[in-house]
């Protein structure tokens, strides 16, 4: 599946750098941001500050409905706690890839939601016995940007990840468009 969604992550680079001379520039885009990462299993809750980039192509725009594909990086968090006798130690990130669909509502806000597959590292140490679980699955979430000028945008978005430690993040960003 590793192989699959690197295959996926090279087509869409190699088809957007590609078609680049066909669409206009404005459809690439960049972008990062500050979120507040949640993790959760069993008695163990904690949370932690963390960055995130992205990179995508916008390929369909009108004024109704834009669509988008993304790949991004996604620190999840890294925490060090001990819940009733038992001390935890947790460093998660994933990779994405994900398909974006924006509305936009009125000239200069959009809402959007994001969805796709995640390559997620989750590394779990309990009382020093480690686990490592690694792997692919969903993840999904939604936001809203306001339209600074046309092509920088200030975001704001809430993202689920389906791994063994339950963990979410929101966070508000800057996207670049080009």
């Amino acid at each position: 599946m590793k192989k699959l969604i690197q295959t996926i992550a090279i087509s869409t680079f190699i088809f957007a750098a590609s078609s680049a001379s066909i669409a206009h520039a404005k459809g690439f885009y960049i972008g990062g941001g500050i979120y507040q990462s949640y993790a959760e299993q069993g008695d163990f809750d904690e949370d932690d500050v963390v960055p995130a980039l992205f990179a995508g192509y916008t390929f369909l725009d009108t004024n109704i409905f834009m669509m988008s594909a993304e790949l991004g990086y996604y620190d999840l968090g890294e925490y060090d706690s001990t819940v009733t006798d038992t001390k935890y130690e947790v460093d998660a990130s994933a990779f994405t890839l994900a398909a974006v669909g924006y509305i936009p509502i009125g000239p200069f806000f959009e809402i959007y939601a994001k969805a796709g597959i995640a390559s997620l590292s989750v590394d779990i140490k309990k009382d020093g016995i480690k686990e490592d679980n690694d792997g692919e699955e969903a993840f999904g979430g939604i936001g809203f940007s306001f339209d600074v000028l046309d092509t920088i945008d200030i975001y704001a978005e809430y993202l689920v990840f389906d791994n063994d430690i339950d963990s979410s993040i929101a966070g508000l960003g800057v996207r670049f468009a080009f």
